[in-house]
């Protein structure tokens, strides 16, 4: 996403704790502060979200900030300035996306994963992608939640891991549950 894009404006929201957090478009130059940010993630955490608690951080931080028709994300910043979330979709055919996000440990529960799934989900709709889906471990409880509580997912349990999707209108639901 280029700055000219509408879709990259920030966006400053309030959490269900009263905190604010700024959302906007991931960019190359959040490359930096998305690494720290990943390597700060307990082990449990990162293997939470990556299957793996030994995942390649570098790796993983570049590829997140790549931007194109395929794939786009978002950052969410704390009132210091520090990235705290991050969430991102990869376009898997004409209508369904791969979607993944990650909050900072200290935020879990105050709804920031929810909203970051929500914005992500109402940029794709509008780019033509009706579906998420992704994939879970099935201890990953605060997940599964966000994923079934917030957006009414379908979740099948396949190959070891939950399978879920769930229609980007659903961001709409999501958002009902905020104002």
């Amino acid at each position: 996403m280029s700055s000219s894009d509408p879709d990259a404006r920030a966006e400053l929201v309030r959490l269900r704790d009263g905190s604010r957090v700024t959302l906007r478009a991931a960019s190359a130059e959040d490359e930096p502060a998305l690494l720290a940010f990943l390597q700060g993630m307990r082990p449990e955490t990162r293997r939470m979200r990556f299957f793996s608690g030994a995942a390649d951080m570098p790796i993983a931080a570049r590829a997140a900030v790549k931007a194109s028709d395929d794939r786009f994300g978002l950052v969410a910043h704390d009132e210091a300035g520090v990235l705290v979330g991050h969430a991102m979709c990869i376009r898997l055919d004409q209508t369904r996306a791969e979607v993944a996000l990650e909050v900072a440990d200290h935020l879990h529960g105050r709804g920031l994963g929810t909203i970051l799934l929500e914005r992500l989900a109402d940029t794709a709709e509008r780019r033509g992608v009706t579906h998420f889906v992704a994939e879970v471990l099935p201890e990953n409880r605060e997940m599964l939640d966000v994923f079934r509580d917030g957006f009414g997912a379908e979740v099948t349990f396949r190959h070891g891991v939950d399978a879920v999707e769930l229609p980007t209108s659903a961001w709409r639901k999501a958002r009902a549950r905020f104002e």
